[in-house]
């Protein structure tokens, strides 16, 4: 066979021609199996606009093109079937199939909330998650649907690293919810600013958010949850700063829902019922067991009586010594005496007397099922040139403490209309009327509680009085139910804002809004309950004004696709009312007037003919004040390529609440971000490090005072007169002028890392910080007596805040048919009480320790002899065991520690035993979505807080009053003998010198770790295949549950609801916290 060679090799010549006829019928081959397809279309968005630069890609190809600026696409594809890939940065990656030739697929690509690009609302503006230079963090509102509450502040908890949410009542519309940004950076001096609360800012407009001193209610209830759409968190200097001296505790941006432009209008109905219980109820020892303790109680009571030759004190030994001395006490259920009055027994010997002889538990009787109520409207839509929104809420709770409750009707509206080309009128108008049950009710103006506990009846109420159907308990009802108030608010919100677009990323914008809140209390209380037969009608008003003016310039523009500048500046003036009107009158002639008509008595006589004493039967007060605030501020931000990243700002405010020498302050703040993924010796690594960017920023803060006139020097009308006329005198406790007073200011570092790895389906954020609270206000006392005053508010103290932030998320699944993402974030912050105006400690506080600080005596287990006990003399030469006096120290007592040496055993012996202050908060989230079903699992916890637990001390001391015994007496032991390691000390009344059950002991101090389940949701979406039939675009039903269970190694009730500012968990003559409810929803929403 004869061989060729082709391209240097050799072939035969059968192969050749193979070759060489394919070649020449290579086209022919070509042109018949080749088939061009010419795809073209439309990409747009949600609000149907047109999307310019996504990517559209034959999947498996590098065929490919982007879309123009109208959102348009043409390209060829050489197959007839397949599936097209439309990708663009902040959207979802789409999938289209195709099978026919030249066809016309329009598509709309979906937003990726979990984007980097997501838009992010800061101050005065919006960033994205890849640009913020800033630590913020973002809760959406689909985290809180499903949760029926009075108060968003209550949903916040265990959401976000750093920011620590403690419910301390669970009193319906009540204050007490303490919301602490990266650590407690207050004194907590002023009753107006308590707890460390941040700055809340509602679509651009600070909100009054304090509890109202007039209802209780606090105003962030008047904000409907199901109205928001977002919630963004700024915590550090860098993201807060522009807000200036309103910032030092961080700022919480509230984003309400509106319409889009374009958008296909929707309507909405939300509805759902809950029921609320108790989760727990106190431990009581009732009926026969508690007589047999008291009993027992009074039997071991011991008081010593002075030896007259040698001073000292001496317990008796024997009744005989009793009598012959006339003095001491053996036994507190017989005592001998020289006299023939027979001494009268208690209650508890009185067991043949059925009024004495009962087994009684008050607490159920306080409590029942509570109910609450839920229904929202809301309507969105939009225009080419108006979108629109429109809701209407409804709330009712029935708390679970019977007779409290709080209802609310809320109307909220937006409105943006662009009337001529690049200019644009924005209207947002908020109005809800509330009305407020409360437990507690005071018959005293000025005197509502700012964290709202239980009556304290249940507290005062022996279990062997008689319950239900009794005398005594048809009594409690008529006090408790004879007694009536009404609390109303009435609030209206609006912001009125016009825009105009000079030329492209060139905008300037005038605003006006105001915040106006009236409180209205009204309180009866009927002659049949007054000891003189007088009924008592009070009422108190009180009025917030806030009203805003700013003027915004913003530009934001990209040069060359590389350099991306964005500035923002502008003035602001804010002006604050607040007035009060309080008084009272007594004496109507029927207690069917349950109000102060004209014609009510003025003054009422009381004594003997001889003497009569004039009675005002009428008391009137009112008061105004007003304070005014002129800010300027501006914040420039720089990016080349979204790599590196520059942002300061600076405001500077001047208030009329400072001293003339420093009504002016500035705030910086500067941020710098580089985001090391984009740089070139990362790309090996881009297969699984997707994103990484390094923070680093610095500023100041500041806070402003709640009393209006500090600085001015406070003047008060004496009760007394000259020459018959009225007299103004200085406040002399704490009225003195001061024109140094300035702002308190927080200097703040922060260095954070965002990392996402696995193409995002892991990401962490790392942050430290340190803050330093420097100036804080405090009343410092004068010395001498030379001007009258005793105190001069002064800034004179400071406190640190440090710590570390971690957040964790995981997407364990990603799937359009199953998603699983858990989310882990925690917050370590270390507090310190640093310094005070004369570098001591101040008022309890501890120089080097946290705030909030609990002060106990320090025990040493039991005194198991008695030469273990000191002897002391008296200056009157008294002598004996410490602590000198008929109750000194004897064996079974606490051994308590003489801190100061002095030989007695008082509140000077006190020492700092830790803080109430968490060391350690967060949360874990659980978010599934599987076909149709979705669910929303959230437990939050707390670390290392210290809590004092009186509630037992205080019910085991026997006093004047029955009160119920909070133990259970089976599993409680007390000191017997020497050697004995018990509960407690020796069983006796205790309720003398030698501190048996004082609560200020360091035992009942615990340091309290928690996890609770806090929210828990389950919802169902009904096909769509089958809504569509019924014009529904959505019908979903849900289930839900709050405060779940509680893991805790606390031995009270509830430690959530332990106050923050003392750690102190009692009755102190009162009742105890409200407790937080279990409450159980179910409900529906159904879209249109």
């Amino acid at each position: 066979m004869e061989i060729k060679y082709f391209n240097g090799r050799k072939i035969s010549r059968a192969f050749g021609g193979i070759l060489l006829l394919m070649f020449m019928c290579g086209p022919v081959f070509s042109q018949q199996q080749v088939v061009e397809t010419v795809i073209q279309g439309l990409v747009t968005n949600n609000r149907k606009e047109p999307l310019a630069g996504v990517t559209v890609r034959l999947e498996g190809t590098s065929i490919g093109t982007a879309t123009d600026n109208s959102g348009k696409y043409i390209f060829r594809v050489p197959i007839k079937n397949g599936t097209l890939l439309f990708t663009f940065i902040g959207y979802k990656e789409k999938k289209v199939d195709f099978k026919t030739e030249n066809i016309h697929i329009n598509v709309v690509l979906e937003e990726d909330v979990q984007s980097l690009d997501e838009a992010v609302v800061v101050g005065y503006g919006t960033t994205t998650r890849r640009e913020a230079t800033g630590a913020i963090s973002i809760i959406k509102s689909d985290e809180l649907k499903g949760f029926p509450t009075a108060n968003i502040s209550n949903l916040l908890q265990g959401r976000v690293a750093g920011m620590d949410v403690t419910n301390m009542s669970g009193a319906p519309g009540s204050g007490g919810t303490a919301i602490t940004i990266r650590g407690y950076n207050s004194l907590d001096v002023e009753q107006g600013r308590r707890f460390s609360n941040p700055l809340w800012v509602v679509d651009g407009v600070p909100l009054n958010s304090f509890t109202s001193p007039v209802t209780g209610t606090n105003l962030l209830s008047d904000l409907n949850p199901d109205m928001i759409e977002s919630i963004q968190i700024l915590k550090d200097a860098s993201s807060a700063a522009i807000y200036g001296s309103r910032a030092a505790n961080g700022v919480i941006i509230v984003t309400t829902k509106k319409g889009s432009k374009n958008q296909k209008a929707s309507f909405s109905v939300n509805a759902s019922q809950s029921w609320s219980i108790l989760p727990k109820l106190p431990t009581v020892t009732i009926g026969r067991a508690e007589r047999l303790f008291r009993l027992e109680q009074a039997k071991r009571k011991m008081e010593a009586y002075k030896d007259p030759e040698t001073g000292r004190y001496k317990y008796p030994a024997s009744w005989k010594e009793i009598y012959e001395v006339g003095n001491g006490v053996l036994d507190d259920n017989w005592a001998p005496n020289l006299s023939l009055i027979p001494k009268l027994g208690s209650a508890w010997q009185d067991s043949l007397n059925s009024f004495y002889a009962n087994s009684t538990n008050f607490f159920p009787m306080y409590y029942h099922t509570g109910k609450t109520t839920n229904a929202n409207i809301q309507a969105y839509g939009g225009l080419e040139r108006m979108t629109y929104g429109i809701g209407l809420g409804y709330y009712n709770e029935d708390g679970i403490l019977k007779g409290t409750g709080y209802n609310r009707v809320d109307l909220n509206s937006q409105m943006n209309v662009t009337p001529v080309e690049r200019f644009n009128i924005d209207l947002r108008f908020n109005a809800s009327i509330a009305g407020r049950m409360r437990g507690v009710k005071s018959g005293q103006l000025t005197s509502t509680q700012n964290v709202e506990t239980v009556p304290g009846d249940p507290y005062k109420l022996a279990t062997y009085l008689p319950g239900e159907g009794s005398f005594v308990w048809d009594k409690i009802i008529e006090k408790y139910k004879g007694i009536k108030e009404r609390n109303r608010s009435v609030r209206l919100r609006s912001n009125f804002k016009l825009g105009l677009d000079i030329i492209d990323g060139l905008n300037i914008s005038t605003s006006l809004a105001a915040d106006y809140s009236i409180e209205r209390r009204n309180y009866f209380e009927p002659g049949s309950l007054n000891v003189r037969g007088w009924s008592t009608s009070l009422g108190e008003t009180g009025l917030n004004l806030m009203i805003l003016n700013e003027n915004l310039i913003n530009y934001k523009k990209t040069f060359n696709d590389e350099h991306t500048v964005s500035f923002v500046g502008g003035f602001s003036y804010q002006y604050d009312q607040i007035e009060y009107t309080g008084g009272y009158a007594q004496n109507s002639p029927s207690d069917l007037i349950e109000y102060a008509p004209s014609g009510l008595p003025n003054i009422s006589w009381e004594g003997s003919d001889d003497y009569k004493e004039p009675i005002a039967m009428k008391h009137y007060i009112s008061d105004m004040q007003e304070k005014k605030l002129l800010s300027w501020f501006a914040r420039l931000e720089y990016n080349y390529r979204q790599k590196y990243l520059l942002s300061a700002s600076f405001r500077r405010d001047g208030s009329s609440t400072f001293g003339k020498n420093n009504k002016w302050g500035n705030f910086p703040s500067i941020a710098v971000g580089w985001t090391f993924t984009e740089e070139n010796f990362m790309e090996g690594l881009s297969s699984w490090f997707s994103f990484g960017k390094i923070r680093a920023s610095w500023g100041t803060s500041g806070m402003h005072f709640y009393q209006n006139y500090l600085a001015l020097g406070i003047m008060e009308v004496d009760n007394s007169s000259y020459l018959g006329n009225p007299v103004i005198t200085p406040e002399w406790s704490t009225g003195l002028y001061n024109q140094d007073l300035s702002w308190e200011k927080t200097t703040q570092y922060d260095f954070g890392l965002d990392l996402n790895f696995f193409n995002y389906r892991l990401g962490a954020t790392i942050d430290y910080y340190y803050r330093y609270t420097d100036d804080l206000l405090i009343p410092v006392p004068l010395p001498g007596d030379y001007n009258g005053f005793g105190k001069q508010w002064r800034n004179a103290a400071a406190i640190s805040n440090e710590g570390l932030e971690l957040m964790l998320e995981y997407k364990i699944f990603d799937r359009s048919d199953l998603y699983w993402r858990i989310s882990l974030n925690g917050a370590k912050n270390w507090n310190r009480f640093e310094k005070s105006y004369d570098n001591h400690d101040l008022d309890g506080k501890v120089i080097g320790k946290s705030l909030n600080q609990i002060k106990a005596l320090v025990t040493n287990g039991f005194i198991n002899d008695q030469n273990e006990v000191p002897i002391n003399w008296k200056t009157d030469g008294s002598n004996g065991y410490m602590n000198v006096g008929p109750t000194y120290m004897q064996p079974g007592d606490y051994k308590i520690v003489d801190a100061n040496g002095d030989g007695m055993i008082n509140n000077n012996d006190l020492v700092y035993v830790g803080s109430a202050l968490p060391e350690m908060s967060g949360g874990i989230i659980n978010e599934v979505r599987w076909k149709n079903f979705d669910l929303n699992v959230l437990f939050s916890y707390q670390l290392g807080r210290h809590i004092l637990n009186t509630f037992i001390p205080q019910s085991l001391v026997m006093g004047n009053k029955y009160n119920p015994l909070l133990i259970d007496v089976r599993k409680t032991t007390f000191w017997e003998k020497p050697g004995d390691n018990t509960d407690y000390a020796r069983l006796q009344p205790g309720n003398g010198d030698n501190h048996v059950f004082d609560y200020l002991l360091d035992r009942h101090v615990e340091k309290v770790n928690w996890l609770k389940l806090k929210t828990l949701t389950l919802g169902y979406s009904l096909p769509k295949s089958l809504t569509k039939r019924w014009y529904i675009e959505q019908l979903r039903v849900f289930f839900s549950g709050e405060n779940l269970f509680t893991c805790t190694n606390y031995s009270g009730m509830d430690p959530e609801t332990v106050d923050i500012s003392t750690g102190f968990d009692g009755t102190y003559g009162g009742g105890g916290s409200y407790p937080l409810a279990r409450k159980l929803t179910i409900g529906i929403t159904v879209k249109f």
